[in-house]
């Protein structure tokens, strides 16, 4: 049986294609094949696969028309359609290393689903990473959570066994809006009793995510211009030690900002438990002044209460002399 089958979902982006391609045709193991997951593709981008297709046996086209959103339901196809249970999947703008295939299937050996050490490739070609280890219980909780957007998880770098996906009670289908697909999807994947994840120690994946960085107003050759030298880097001879060494220093470097973030939350936490205490004694002192108007108040019921006790008494004593007045005037006519 085929060892791993990589899903690459396709559109709109004949520049890219090509390269993506053939990062994973050229991983260490060669068992493989490559699903495009089409999704109602333009004409430039079936010209390119009907080279890619005809240039490597391993490559399969599934030709679907254009779907809702991503087309996301023919994902769920594609896996039915795959001739293996280890599931890759890859955008058709990033690249892989050529052990990509290799780490995770060993981590598949062990786990249902498994991950490159995740991050992205900057324009100024520094790595920034996505805080993520599948294997920590808490870090899947936060996926799992709806009251905030907590993902990790990529279609790029991620993968997962046969076995999970039909145990899934949901399969992939058209994400909500206000989701991101792979994170609508995999959380499904994640409640499942079945579900054993891990992340690797290694970024065996290149992300060049369309919507960071600016790059959703690039133009096609611009996209692909970014690419040629990554694709360079990644066929060559040492490749993955040069991504190492680049994720150790993008390591360094998001420490010192995240410290420095850090130091600016924590002034601006101290301030507002200063202002959080200033306001306090100013309550506690509205509270004082509301208690001694409230005792005032009171004080000022009291003597009004007693001042209409008095008028009416003095009411009274003015009717019984209203009264004797009138028997006085009675008598003397």
């Amino acid at each position: 049986m085929t060892r791993a089958s990589v899903l690459i979902p396709i559109h709109d982006k004949p520049t890219t294609l090509p390269l993506t391609v053939d990062t994973v045709l050229r991983q260490t193991v060669a068992d493989l094949e490559v699903l495009l997951i089409g999704d109602g593709v333009t004409d430039d981008v079936r010209a390119v696969v009907a080279e890619l297709t005809d240039g490597d046996e391993r490559v399969r086209f599934l030709d679907f028309p254009k779907g809702p959103h991503h087309g996301e339901r023919y994902r769920h196809d594609a896996v039915q359609e795959a001739r293996s249970d280890a599931i890759f999947y890859l955008c058709d703008d990033d690249l892989l290393l050529p052990d990509h295939v290799a780490d995770l299937l060993s981590l598949l050996e062990e786990h249902s689903f498994v991950q490159s050490l995740n991050g992205e490739v900057r324009p100024d070609g520094s790595v920034r990473f996505y805080a993520a280890d599948l294997g920590d219980p808490e870090v899947v909780a936060m996926h799992l959570r709806d009251d905030i957007r907590f993902c990790s998880v990529s279609i790029t770098g991620t993968a997962h066994t046969r076995a999970l996906y039909d145990a899934a009670d949901d399969r992939w289908d058209t994400t909500p809006t206000g989701w991101w697909p792979d994170h609508w999807q995999f959380r499904k994947l994640m409640r499942h009793p079945s579900y054993s994840g891990a992340t690797s120690s290694r970024m065996t994946a290149l992300q060049f995510p369309t919507s960071s960085d600016g790059r959703d107003t690039w133009s096609a050759e611009a996209r692909v211009e970014e690419l040629r030298p990554w694709h360079a880097l990644v066929v060559a001879p040492g490749a993955q030690d040069e991504i190492d060494r680049r994720c150790e220093s993008g390591r360094r470097e998001q420490l010192v900002e995240e410290r420095a973030t850090i130091a600016l939350l924590q002034r601006d936490l101290a301030w507002l438990r200063a202002e959080h205490e200033q306001t306090t004694e100013q309550k506690d002192w509205l509270r004082s002044k509301f208690d001694e108007s409230q005792g005032h108040l009171e004080w000022l019921k009291g003597q009004h209460a007693a001042a209409l006790a008095t008028i009416e008494r003095l009411d009274a004593k003015v009717a019984r002399k209203d009264e004797v007045i009138a028997r006085l005037r009675a008598k003397t006519g």
